[in-house]
């Protein structure tokens, strides 16, 4: 008989898989719910929402589990920003050598997740997406002592939000998910609606095969920043470097201030985006910063093989777009570049008119809870008038009126370092291997998270929800026993003291103490450190 307490955890993406694993070492008989018949989520070669040639914005380092490490890569080949097969291949391996693909149930799709009364167990009812003999849906229940929450912030695509504009556009309407490669493009005259990560990436990629190209885009308070830091010498990836440093993090520094810093940093690492009119910084220094990933978005739109159409849709007719201004005050030089498209013509001194072939919607995505009831969803505040933060938490994980459930990276720009510490904590809880916080702790911590919510001013909202992803984990490997002490560190080995420190946000420091910890995790960030920083 098996005593052994059961957690369901839906979804087999990177948040459900090592929370699978963290599970597993813990001694939890675990079930895996994923919808797909592939591991990896975003990442998966067969359904995931990445593009072929797509790489991730921070290094292999961040895109990295705390005790699995891409260690059977040489150094000369080891991909400082890891495209979707290598994170995919990471994703496969990491799953097989922590024997989590059995746990997995493909292709079932989770219909409802519910607390059973008087008790504090929780059933999933889910039916398998493959049809029976007799061509019907089989529908089963299990029941569960904990439940874990790993469906991704990006499960669901959002709905076109001018839908209704593009009903008579009789050209082809893509989704980003839907984009996979250039191939399709060749020759087409080609809108990108959305002019943030994924509309300006999807571009740069098209870009050379298409005809005309165009992104519509309103956005002007965005830095342009490459995946590198401009340093002739050093290898230094900007995000990793440059946001991620201790030594900066742990300065207290009002919020004012820590934007100055912040945008005069970036300002000196994008400095050709001031040629540019439409992509020219105006927000105010002291305003939080919002960032854009890109190697040659602004080079590429220097060259002319992508422009930028700065005005709302108002209509189309046929394979005819019509654009008209944003509000009175429209930069009239957006214009500038009507009549070097045979297609384009000026219908009236207010609006513009483009012949495309294709669009492509990069409206983004928002977290699916449909197998919630209307009681859940209130408890955990579900609300996605704002978008980067749907549900409000405590850490992002517990919620007070909820008891035996968990959620795993459910928040704008969770990393995979956020989500290994998130899941640890949680199933360390569960076994008893750390203390669960107080509900007055976290009705605490969760009236901090409102204050952000109920901004008014849209331009104090930051673009990543946590102030400092360095300091957010710090707290919880604290609770959870696998913070180093890092005074006792500085004097017994000054040089990974420095490196953690002062260079590298690495999640192998939470492997140095505590639960689970790992013998090979001082020499992984040493030999991570070397190559990070070797001479070009």
């Amino acid at each position: 008989m098996n005593n052994k307490k059961k957690i369901g955890i839906i979804g087999g993406g990177p948040s459900g898989l090592v929370s699978g694993k963290t599970a597993i070492e813990c001694g939890f008989d675990v079930v895996i719910f994923e919808k797909q018949d592939d591991i990896g989520g975003v990442w998966s070669i067969k359904n995931g929402k990445a593009w072929d040639n797509m790489k991730t914005h921070i290094s292999y380092v961040s895109m990295s589990f705390s005790d699995y490490f891409w260690e059977d890569v040489p150094d000369e080949r080891k991909p400082f920003h890891p495209t979707r097969e290598q994170m995919y291949e990471y994703f496969y391996n990491y799953s097989n050598h922590f024997k989590i693909l059995d746990k997995i149930k493909f292709k079932t799709n989770v219909i409802e997740v519910n607390q059973i009364k008087n008790t504090k167990k929780w059933f999933i009812k889910y039916s398998n997406t493959n049809i029976n003999n007799n061509g019907d849906i089989e529908f089963n229940e299990e029941i569960f002592d904990f439940v874990i929450i790993c469906t991704g912030f990006l499960s669901k695509k959002k709905e076109i939000n001018i839908k209704n504009k593009l009903n008579k556009f009789n050209g082809k309407i893509w989704t980003s998910d839907q984009y996979k490669n250039p191939n399709l493009f060749i020759d087409k005259r080609v809108l990108i609606i959305g002019g943030f990560s994924s509309g300006i990436e999807i571009a740069c990629d098209i870009s050379n095969v298409t005809k005309t190209l165009y992104i519509n885009s309103k956005n002007k308070k965005s830095w342009v920043v490459k995946r590198r830091f401009p340093n002739n010498e050093l290898n230094l990836p900007v995000v990793d470097h440059c946001i991620h440093s201790r030594d900066h993090q742990y300065k207290e520094i009002p919020d004012i201030e820590l934007n100055i810093l912040k945008n005069n940093l970036l300002n000196q690492i994008s400095e050709n985006q001031r040629e540019n009119q439409y992509f020219k910084m105006t927000t105010p220094e002291y305003k939080t910063p919002s960032l854009i990933i890109s190697d040659n978005f602004l080079d590429i739109l220097k060259s002319g093989k992508i422009k930028i159409i700065n005005k709302i849709i108002n209509y189309c007719e046929d394979r005819n777009v019509t654009f008209g201004n944003t509000n009175e005050n429209e930069n009239e030089n957006e214009n500038e570049n009507e009549n070097e498209n045979e297609n384009s013509t000026t219908t009236t001194t207010t609006t513009t008119t483009i012949e495309f072939d294709d669009i492509i919607c990069c409206d983004g995505y928002e977290i699916d809870f449909s197998f919630f009831n209307d009681e859940i969803k209130e408890k955990i505040s579900y609300d996605f008038s704002y978008p980067h933060m749907p549900i409000v938490l405590y850490k992002h994980l517990f919620s007070p009126d909820l008891e035996n459930i968990g959620f795993i990276g459910l928040f704008k720009g969770a990393s995979m370092i956020e989500l290994e510490i998130q899941a640890r904590w949680l199933v360390y809880c569960w076994a008893n291997l750390s203390k669960l916080p107080t509900r007055e702790q976290m009705l605490n911590g969760i009236s901090k998270e409102f204050q952000i919510t109920n901004q008014n001013d849209p331009a104090n909202i930051p673009q990543f929800i946590l102030k400092s992803s360095i300091r957010f984990c710090d707290e919880i490997a604290k609770e959870i026993g696998c913070l180093p002490d890092f005074e006792k560190l500085k004097q017994s080995d000054p040089f990974l003291f420095d490196i953690l420190w002062n260079k590298m946000f690495h999640p192998s420091v939470y492997r140095l103490v505590g639960p689970f910890s790992n013998i090979n995790a001082e020499n992984h960030i040493k030999n991570d450190y070397n190559h990070y920083f070797k001479k070009k």
